[in-house]
Protein backbone atom coordinates (compact mmCIF):
# COMPACT_ATOMS: atom_id res chain seq x y z
CA UNK A 1 0.00 0.00 0.00
CA UNK A 2 3.03 2.62 0.35
CA UNK A 3 4.64 2.19 -2.78
CA UNK A 4 0.94 2.41 -4.24
CA UNK A 5 0.21 6.23 -2.84
CA UNK A 6 3.78 6.71 -3.29
CA UNK A 7 3.79 6.32 -7.46
CA UNK A 8 0.44 7.64 -7.49
CA UNK A 9 1.37 10.62 -5.29
CA UNK A 10 4.42 10.73 -7.81
CA UNK A 11 2.33 10.19 -11.06
CA UNK A 12 -0.42 12.79 -10.00
CA UNK A 13 1.46 15.23 -8.20
CA UNK A 14 4.44 16.02 -11.07
CA UNK A 15 1.92 16.11 -13.55
CA UNK A 16 -0.54 18.30 -11.99
CA UNK A 17 2.29 20.37 -10.91
CA UNK A 18 3.61 20.38 -14.78
CA UNK A 19 0.23 21.31 -15.97
CA UNK A 20 0.00 24.21 -13.38
CA UNK A 21 -1.50 23.04 -9.76
CA UNK A 22 -4.51 25.43 -9.72
CA UNK A 23 -5.32 25.08 -12.81
CA UNK A 24 -8.69 24.15 -13.67
CA UNK A 25 -9.35 20.28 -15.06
CA UNK A 26 -12.05 21.90 -17.75
CA UNK A 27 -8.84 24.24 -19.41
CA UNK A 28 -6.46 21.24 -19.94
CA UNK A 29 -6.51 19.63 -23.54
CA UNK A 30 -6.32 16.12 -23.78
CA UNK A 31 -2.92 16.36 -25.52
CA UNK A 32 -1.66 18.13 -22.90
CA UNK A 33 -2.05 15.59 -20.80
CA UNK A 34 -0.27 13.20 -22.79
CA UNK A 35 2.81 15.71 -23.52
CA UNK A 36 3.15 15.69 -19.97
CA UNK A 37 3.20 12.31 -19.26
CA UNK A 38 6.20 12.45 -21.97
CA UNK A 39 7.87 15.46 -20.65
CA UNK A 40 7.98 13.88 -17.25
CA UNK A 41 8.83 10.33 -18.13
CA UNK A 42 9.37 9.68 -21.78
CA UNK A 43 12.57 8.24 -21.23
CA UNK A 44 11.62 6.24 -18.13
CA UNK A 45 11.93 2.54 -18.01
CA UNK A 46 8.99 0.72 -19.10
CA UNK A 47 7.49 -0.25 -15.68
CA UNK A 48 7.48 3.40 -14.56
CA UNK A 49 5.76 5.17 -17.75
CA UNK A 50 3.22 2.27 -17.32
CA UNK A 51 2.92 3.35 -13.61
CA UNK A 52 2.97 6.66 -13.95
CA UNK A 53 0.26 6.70 -16.53
CA UNK A 54 -2.24 4.41 -14.72
CA UNK A 55 -1.86 6.63 -12.04
CA UNK A 56 -2.87 9.62 -14.26
CA UNK A 57 -5.97 7.52 -15.94
CA UNK A 58 -7.16 6.36 -12.87
CA UNK A 59 -7.19 10.21 -11.12
CA UNK A 60 -8.77 11.51 -14.03
CA UNK A 61 -11.27 9.05 -14.09
CA UNK A 62 -12.05 9.65 -10.39
CA UNK A 63 -12.77 13.22 -11.43
CA UNK A 64 -14.88 12.00 -13.63
CA UNK A 65 -17.06 9.76 -11.46
CA UNK A 66 -17.32 12.72 -9.14
CA UNK A 67 -19.23 14.94 -11.99
CA UNK A 68 -16.26 16.96 -13.26
CA UNK A 69 -15.19 17.52 -16.45
CA UNK A 70 -11.53 15.64 -16.99
CA UNK A 71 -8.97 15.37 -20.24
CA UNK A 72 -8.56 12.04 -20.89
CA UNK A 73 -4.99 10.57 -21.65
CA UNK A 74 -4.91 10.58 -25.42
CA UNK A 75 -4.43 7.39 -27.23
CA UNK A 76 -0.63 7.96 -28.70
CA UNK A 77 0.16 8.31 -25.09
CA UNK A 78 -0.36 4.16 -24.96
CA UNK A 79 0.75 1.85 -22.45
CA UNK A 80 4.02 -0.10 -23.55
CA UNK A 81 4.46 -3.46 -23.37
CA UNK A 82 7.78 -5.54 -21.73
CA UNK A 83 10.60 -5.12 -24.18
CA UNK A 84 12.07 -8.79 -25.63
CA UNK A 85 15.17 -9.78 -26.76
CA UNK A 86 15.09 -7.68 -29.89
CA UNK A 87 12.86 -4.65 -30.05
CA UNK A 88 13.54 -1.78 -27.30
CA UNK A 89 10.37 -0.41 -25.63
CA UNK A 90 10.23 3.29 -26.39
CA UNK A 91 7.28 5.94 -25.19
CA UNK A 92 5.85 8.34 -28.18
CA UNK A 93 7.84 10.81 -29.37
CA UNK A 94 7.13 14.35 -30.88
CA UNK A 95 7.88 12.99 -34.32
CA UNK A 96 5.25 9.90 -33.54
CA UNK A 97 2.61 12.93 -32.81
CA UNK A 98 2.95 14.59 -35.96
CA UNK A 99 3.32 11.26 -38.07
CA UNK A 100 -0.36 10.42 -36.35
CA UNK A 101 -1.62 14.04 -37.19
CA UNK A 102 -4.08 14.33 -40.28
CA UNK A 103 -2.90 17.75 -41.83
CA UNK A 104 1.02 16.22 -42.16
CA UNK A 105 1.52 14.72 -46.17
CA UNK A 106 2.25 10.93 -46.50
CA UNK A 107 5.58 11.98 -48.18
CA UNK A 108 6.55 14.04 -44.73
CA UNK A 109 5.19 11.14 -42.41
CA UNK A 110 7.68 8.57 -44.64
CA UNK A 111 10.67 10.51 -43.94
CA UNK A 112 10.00 11.76 -39.97
CA UNK A 113 9.19 7.56 -39.74
CA UNK A 114 12.62 6.69 -41.49
CA UNK A 115 14.24 9.16 -39.19
CA UNK A 116 12.94 7.94 -36.10
CA UNK A 117 13.69 3.92 -37.00
CA UNK A 118 17.23 5.09 -38.03
CA UNK A 119 17.50 6.97 -34.57
CA UNK A 120 16.12 3.81 -32.57
CA UNK A 121 18.64 1.68 -34.80
CA UNK A 122 21.46 3.68 -34.20
CA UNK A 123 20.82 3.75 -30.36
CA UNK A 124 20.38 -0.28 -31.07
CA UNK A 125 24.08 0.03 -32.01
CA UNK A 126 25.18 1.66 -28.48
CA UNK A 127 24.21 -1.27 -26.84
CA UNK A 128 25.35 -4.70 -29.43
CA UNK A 129 29.15 -2.34 -29.48
CA UNK A 130 28.83 -1.77 -25.55
CA UNK A 131 28.10 -5.22 -24.92
CA UNK A 132 30.85 -6.61 -27.54
CA UNK A 133 33.23 -4.30 -26.06
CA UNK A 134 32.59 -5.78 -23.02
CA UNK A 135 32.85 -9.10 -24.15
CA UNK A 136 36.25 -8.45 -25.37
CA UNK A 137 37.76 -7.82 -21.77
CA UNK A 138 36.91 -3.85 -21.76
CA UNK A 139 37.43 -2.84 -18.44
CA UNK A 140 34.70 -0.90 -16.50
CA UNK A 141 36.39 2.50 -16.77
CA UNK A 142 37.34 2.06 -20.60
CA UNK A 143 33.30 0.96 -21.33
CA UNK A 144 32.49 4.36 -19.41
CA UNK A 145 34.69 6.23 -21.04
CA UNK A 146 33.33 5.12 -24.88
CA UNK A 147 30.03 5.76 -23.63
CA UNK A 148 30.43 8.80 -21.56
CA UNK A 149 28.63 7.65 -18.57
CA UNK A 150 29.78 9.34 -15.27
CA UNK A 151 28.35 6.01 -13.33
CA UNK A 152 28.77 2.66 -13.58
CA UNK A 153 24.94 1.72 -12.91
CA UNK A 154 23.63 3.91 -15.96
CA UNK A 155 25.97 1.89 -17.80
CA UNK A 156 25.01 -1.60 -16.96
CA UNK A 157 21.16 -0.83 -19.18
CA UNK A 158 23.66 -1.02 -22.35
CA UNK A 159 25.96 -4.16 -21.46
CA UNK A 160 24.64 -7.41 -21.79
CA UNK A 161 26.79 -10.12 -21.87
CA UNK A 162 25.61 -13.34 -23.78
CA UNK A 163 25.67 -16.44 -21.33
CA UNK A 164 28.63 -17.85 -23.47
CA UNK A 165 30.58 -14.51 -22.24
CA UNK A 166 29.33 -15.38 -18.57
CA UNK A 167 30.07 -19.05 -18.93
CA UNK A 168 33.55 -18.10 -19.77
CA UNK A 169 34.55 -15.57 -17.29
CA UNK A 170 32.75 -18.58 -14.60
CA UNK A 171 35.31 -20.97 -16.19
CA UNK A 172 38.54 -19.28 -14.76
CA UNK A 173 37.01 -20.19 -11.48
CA UNK A 174 37.68 -23.62 -11.94
CA UNK A 175 40.38 -25.55 -10.86
CA UNK A 176 43.26 -25.95 -13.09
CA UNK A 177 43.76 -29.24 -14.11
CA UNK A 178 47.53 -30.77 -14.64
CA UNK A 179 48.08 -32.03 -18.34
Amino acid sequence: MPNTVRAYAAGVGKTASRLGEHRPLTAVADDEIGEALEVLWGGAAVNTWNARRAAVLSWLAWCRERGHTAPAVPAWAKRLAAPDSQTPARSRTAIDRLIARRNVGVREKTLYRLLYETAARAHEFRHSALTHLGEAGASLLMLMAKSRHKKPENLRRYFKPSPQAIAGITSLLAPRTSG
